[in-house]
């Protein structure tokens, strides 16, 4: 199974209106990468504060706050690749889509004033 992003608004009875992305933009990383990648030691001792969930949960970014801090920890990551990387034994190359993938949605998501799931 692969771990998905999406950029969403909510329709009038609650309900998430996905937002579409170039093909392949849903792509997280596979369902290991909850706990491999985004909950990794590595990335908790960077500080990263969203990402780290989802070794326990799926991640939803609803608030302009939790908005910025989904991004925040996307351009930690990005600005740590090599550690990241070594750290985590995946290609910068391959996490390097998968946070660029995150950012475009919550790119969409402010865009549309809609909102962010990775599960």
């Amino acid at each position: 199974m692969s771990l998905l992003v999406h950029a969403y608004v909510r329709g009038p009875a609650g309900e998430m209106l996905f937002l579409d992305g170039p093909p392949g933009s849903d792509l997280a990383g596979p369902t290991t990468a909850r706990t491999g990648i985004y909950g990794a030691p590595c990335v908790v001792a960077l500080g990263a504060r969203m990402l780290p969930m989802l070794a326990t949960q799926d991640v939803y970014a609803e608030t302009t706050a939790e908005l910025d801090a989904l991004d925040a920890d996307c351009t930690l990551l990005l600005d740590n690749l090599g550690y990241v990387s070594a750290s985590v034994g995946r290609d910068p190359d391959f996490l390097t889509q998968r946070l660029t993938n995150i950012a475009d949605a919550i790119n969409r998501a402010r865009l549309a004033g809609g909102a962010v799931v990775i599960w």
